[in-house]
Parts: structure tokens; sequence; C-alpha cells
């Protein structure tokens, strides 16, 4: 048996087919349009950086010209105005509580003739007051508190005047009681005496309590005496009152009068014209002549009834 050695054959490697893709027709007109690759930039070489001191300095940054377009300056006109305003407001306020001509050097008084000024700017205490803290409510009733005002006004003026107008009471008596004066006007209102009252009354309260400034006098007295002037015109200066027998007053002849209380004063004084008629006519003296207990009568002195 003739064996040959048969050559061996290398074992064939498949060959790969090389397959074409079937190219997508989309349709009948459309084309593929082949775009050129971009070209590649070539790689920067990294530089060498050179170290060198730096110092920093914190300082604000300046521009002359923030607003280099008219936009700029239109998106930054709002902030621009309100920082202006900013800034005045707050110059002003400044102003306002710093400079002299804010400050009240002292108020201004219309009407007062009795008070003197000083008292009036003393009570009202505004002297050396900003003019932005000046309560012309306050400084009202300060003033009003003085018993010789009937009605008091304050008004404040920029940039640092406050007026002061005044009504006064009118005095009308000198009102002695408890062994002190006081003058007293038409409502029966008890004020500091300052002097005589011109074209007045004085008027002794012999047996009544004593009175604060501001408060009213005795009622009954007073009206007594208001009855008598208001009817007698003439009557003389000097009244005194007593419970015994109200209203007394000493007449020219020098003969005491009792008036008793305000209530028929006309008719009192009728009485007594007739009864002085009659007495001077009789050359009579008298001690006193009563009118306040009803019909009026008379005492003779006792040099004359002898």
């Amino acid at each position: 048996m003739d064996i040959r050695r048969q050559p061996v054959e290398p074992e064939k490697k498949p060959v790969a087919r090389r397959t074409r893709r079937k190219r997508q027709v989309v349709g009948a007109s459309s084309r593929v349009r082949v775009v050129a690759p971009e070209p590649r930039e070539k790689a920067a070489r990294p530089r060498k950086v050179q170290k060198r001191a730096t110092f920093d300095i914190a300082a604000p940054r300046i521009e002359l010209n923030p607003w280099r377009t008219a936009r700029d300056w239109r998106a930054s006109r709002p902030k621009f105005f309100a920082g202006f305003m900013l800034a005045l407001l707050s110059a002003l306020l400044w102003a306002s509580f710093n400079l002299d001509a804010f400050f009240v050097s002292q108020p201004a008084v219309i009407g007062a003739k009795i008070v003197p000024r000083q008292e009036i700017a003393q009570v009202a205490g505004v002297d050396g007051w900003n003019i932005f803290f000046v309560d012309p409510r306050a400084v009202e009733r300060a003033v009003r508190a003085l018993p010789e005002f009937k009605d008091v006004q304050v008004y404040v003026t920029l940039p640092n005047t406050v007026e002061i107008y005044t009504v006064e009471r009118a005095p009308r008596f000198v009102w002695e009681v408890a062994g002190k004066n006081f003058w007293v006007d038409q409502e029966g209102i008890a004020m500091r005496p300052r002097g005589m009252v011109p074209n007045g009354w004085h008027v002794r309260d012999s047996e009544g309590k004593a009175v604060q400034y501001g408060e009213r006098i005795n009622p009954d007295a007073f009206n007594a005496a208001v009855s008598l002037i208001n009817a007698w015109k003439a009557a003389p200066k000097y009244f005194e009152w007593t419970k015994a027998h109200g209203l007394t007053l000493r007449d020219e002849h020098g003969w005491l009068i009792y008036f008793g209380s305000a209530n028929q004063m006309q008719d009192k004084l009728t009485a007594l014209h007739i009864v002085t008629t009659q007495l001077l006519r009789d050359k009579r003296s008298v001690l006193f002549i009563d009118l306040g207990s009803g019909l009026p009568y008379y005492q003779e002195s006792a040099a004359k009834s002898k």
C-alpha cells in the first residue's frame, strides 16, 4: 500500500465581501449634498507665561462717561434721578435741622396790652426751638392758661416765625378778698393785679374766701356790684360786701347805703333818690339807709335826734 504524503493545503480565510449599500432614494427629485470636511485647526502651542510681581489696589472705579450710548442713558435715567432726589432730600433735611434760619428767636405777640410780651414768650416756651418741632396747639394751651386771656390762636410760618394772637379780658374791678387784691373782668374771673384799673371800681369782700387766679369770685357780691354800676353810672368807686347788709357804699353825704343783693336794683335806686331828697329837705342827718330788706328805711344819727 503506497502511502504518499500529500501536501497539506493551508486553510483559506473567508474573504469578506464588499456589500454595496443601497442608496436610499427619498424622492425622485431629491439630491444628496456632499459637504466638505472642515479642516482641523492646529492645536495652539502653549505659551510660556512669565511670572511677574503684581499689586492689587482697591480703589473705586471712576468713569467719566458712564452713559456711552443713548440706550445706556435711557436705561439709567430713573436710577440717576432717584439718586439725585435722595441727595437733595438729605441736604434739605440737614439744612432744616442745623441752620439758624429755622430756629425761633422770639414769638410775635399780637393783641396783648396788659400782659407783658416777655411773660407771654416765657409761657409759650418756644425760644430757641426748631420751627419743625413747634406744636401750635400746645402753645395755645400754654398761653390760654393765663387767666388774662379769653382766646389765643397760634400760627407757625416758615422759616422761623411763630405768631400768637391774643384776646385779653378787660378788667372792671379791683377785688379785695382775704387780704389780697385781684383784677376782675366782667365775667367775674380773678386775674393778677397790675396796678389800678382805669375807670374801675374797688370792691372789698370782707367775709369772702380766698380765690386763685383764673377762678370766679363770690357770685352774689359780683352780681350785686355789676347790677349797681349798670344802673348807676356815676356810682361811687368804692363798695363793700357783707353777709348782713349785702352791697354797701358811702355816698357823697357820708351816709351808708345798704343795697343788699342784685334783685330790683333799679327800684332801689329810685327809692334812694326819693328818700335822699326828703332827708335833705328836712335837713336830717342819718347813719344809714337800708334798701335791701323790702321797704327802705333809715336811722338818724344820735346827735340830730337830741
